[in-house]
């Protein structure tokens, strides 16, 4: 087996993990990189992914940021959101070809007033003024996507999040896919009326994602489930391609059928969580989280959860679990990523790129 190994302290992790994808490693920390206009850049060491703009030395965060991180029910519901609207992004707006930004163009007040019930003193409101009805549209999220000066707006994404359940004060009330997409189709030709009215917007495409919030009790998240294109100045969509992606837990319970148990990977899963508890008999837990696109393994992520032990077993195990995923994920297409964790914090971590052999696994002091 091939395993790349490095020592990294706990700080070296958060700076990695704070300054983002950087072009050519941490070298580029430092020096940065500029775009064709001048603005310096994140940089980036997975080519699939966006680099960022940063203005005045700081990265730019979203006019709307203190709303787009609360509208949600659960935090697993908030990371589908973000990351699955960046990953349909990628279809109409190349990484090779543009900067990313958070949203600038719609702020608190104008998304808060969007998502508000319509009322008389609010008649932005795109939810029904009837107290009796359930609120279907819950979120709205935009994604702006630069040209190569790093300056020009050259289109958007916008991600709208509707609720398969709706938690009223008493009552919760459950929301059918047919009167979503209903809501849906309504609420979206509204909102690109009116962002086609903004300054710089009239024009650019825009992406927009249908996002599916799942109940607050469910740890998978919701999903996208159609998607769309407004180009030339269009105000509304009449065709939605559907989205074929699903977030699942592991293990699966064994009266449970999916993806998962039915392409192998549930009991890849348990074949690997059986070999590491063995091991290491003293785990507090191993569980998983994979992301299916087209029915294809997009992204796996394992946690271990282990009580403090010394530096010298952390090693031993962190590369019997390399061992295990080289051996147990090998057919596995996408990316495979193991995180060890104790009670002090992150202890290890263990990774498999798509379409790479080669096992990288990392030790923290």
């Amino acid at each position: 087996m091939k395993i790349k190994s490095l020592f990294l302290t706990s700080a070296m992790l958060l700076l990695l993990s704070g300054c983002g994808n950087l072009d050519k490693g941490v070298s580029n920390v430092d020096n940065g990189n500029k775009s064709d206009g001048g603005n310096m850049t994140t940089g980036r060491i997975d080519r699939s992914e966006y680099q960022a703009i940063i203005n005045d030395g700081r990265y730019k965060t979203s006019a709307a940021r203190e709303l787009n991180a609360t509208k949600l029910n659960s935090g697993y519901n908030q990371d589908n959101f973000e990351s699955g609207l960046l990953r349909l992004s990628h279809q109409t707006f190349s990484p090779d070809k543009y900067f990313f930004q958070e949203g600038q163009k719609l702020d608190y007040d104008t998304i808060e007033k969007w998502l508000a019930r319509n009322s008389d003193d609010n008649n932005q409101g795109l939810n029904p003024a009837d107290e009796s009805q359930p609120i279907i549209f819950q979120q709205l999220m935009e994604q702006d996507f630069l040209k190569e000066d790093g300056k020009t707006l050259a289109g958007m994404s916008l991600g709208f999040a509707f609720n398969s359940v709706y938690y009223g004060n008493d009552s919760e009330t459950s929301i059918s896919r047919d009167e979503l997409m209903a809501n849906a189709r309504k609420t979206i030709n509204a909102v690109l009326t009116r962002v086609r009215k903004m300054e710089g917007l009239k024009n650019i495409p825009i992406v927009v994602g249908i996002f599916e919030q799942a109940s607050k009790e469910n740890i998978n998240g919701g999903n996208y489930i159609y998607t769309a294109v407004s180009k030339d100045g269009g105000t509304t969509i009449a065709d939605f391609k559907a989205v074929n992606e699903s977030h699942l837990s592991l293990p699966v319970a064994s009266e449970v059928k999916n993806i998962a148990t039915q392409d192998g990977m549930s009991t890849k899963f348990n074949s690997f969580q059986a070999a590491v508890q063995n091991f290491f008999p003293n785990l507090v837990g191993v569980t998983g989280q994979v992301y299916y696109v087209d029915e294809q393994v997009e992204n796996l992520t394992i946690n271990i959860e282990t009580k403090y032990y010394s530096k010298t077993e952390i090693t031993s195990f962190t590369q019997y679990v390399g061992k295990q995923v080289e051996s147990i994920f090998d057919s596995v297409a996408g990316n495979v990523e193991v995180q060890i964790n104790s009670v002090e914090g992150p202890q290890a971590f263990v990774a498999k790129k798509p379409e790479q052999k080669e096992i990288i696994s990392y030790i923290f002091n």
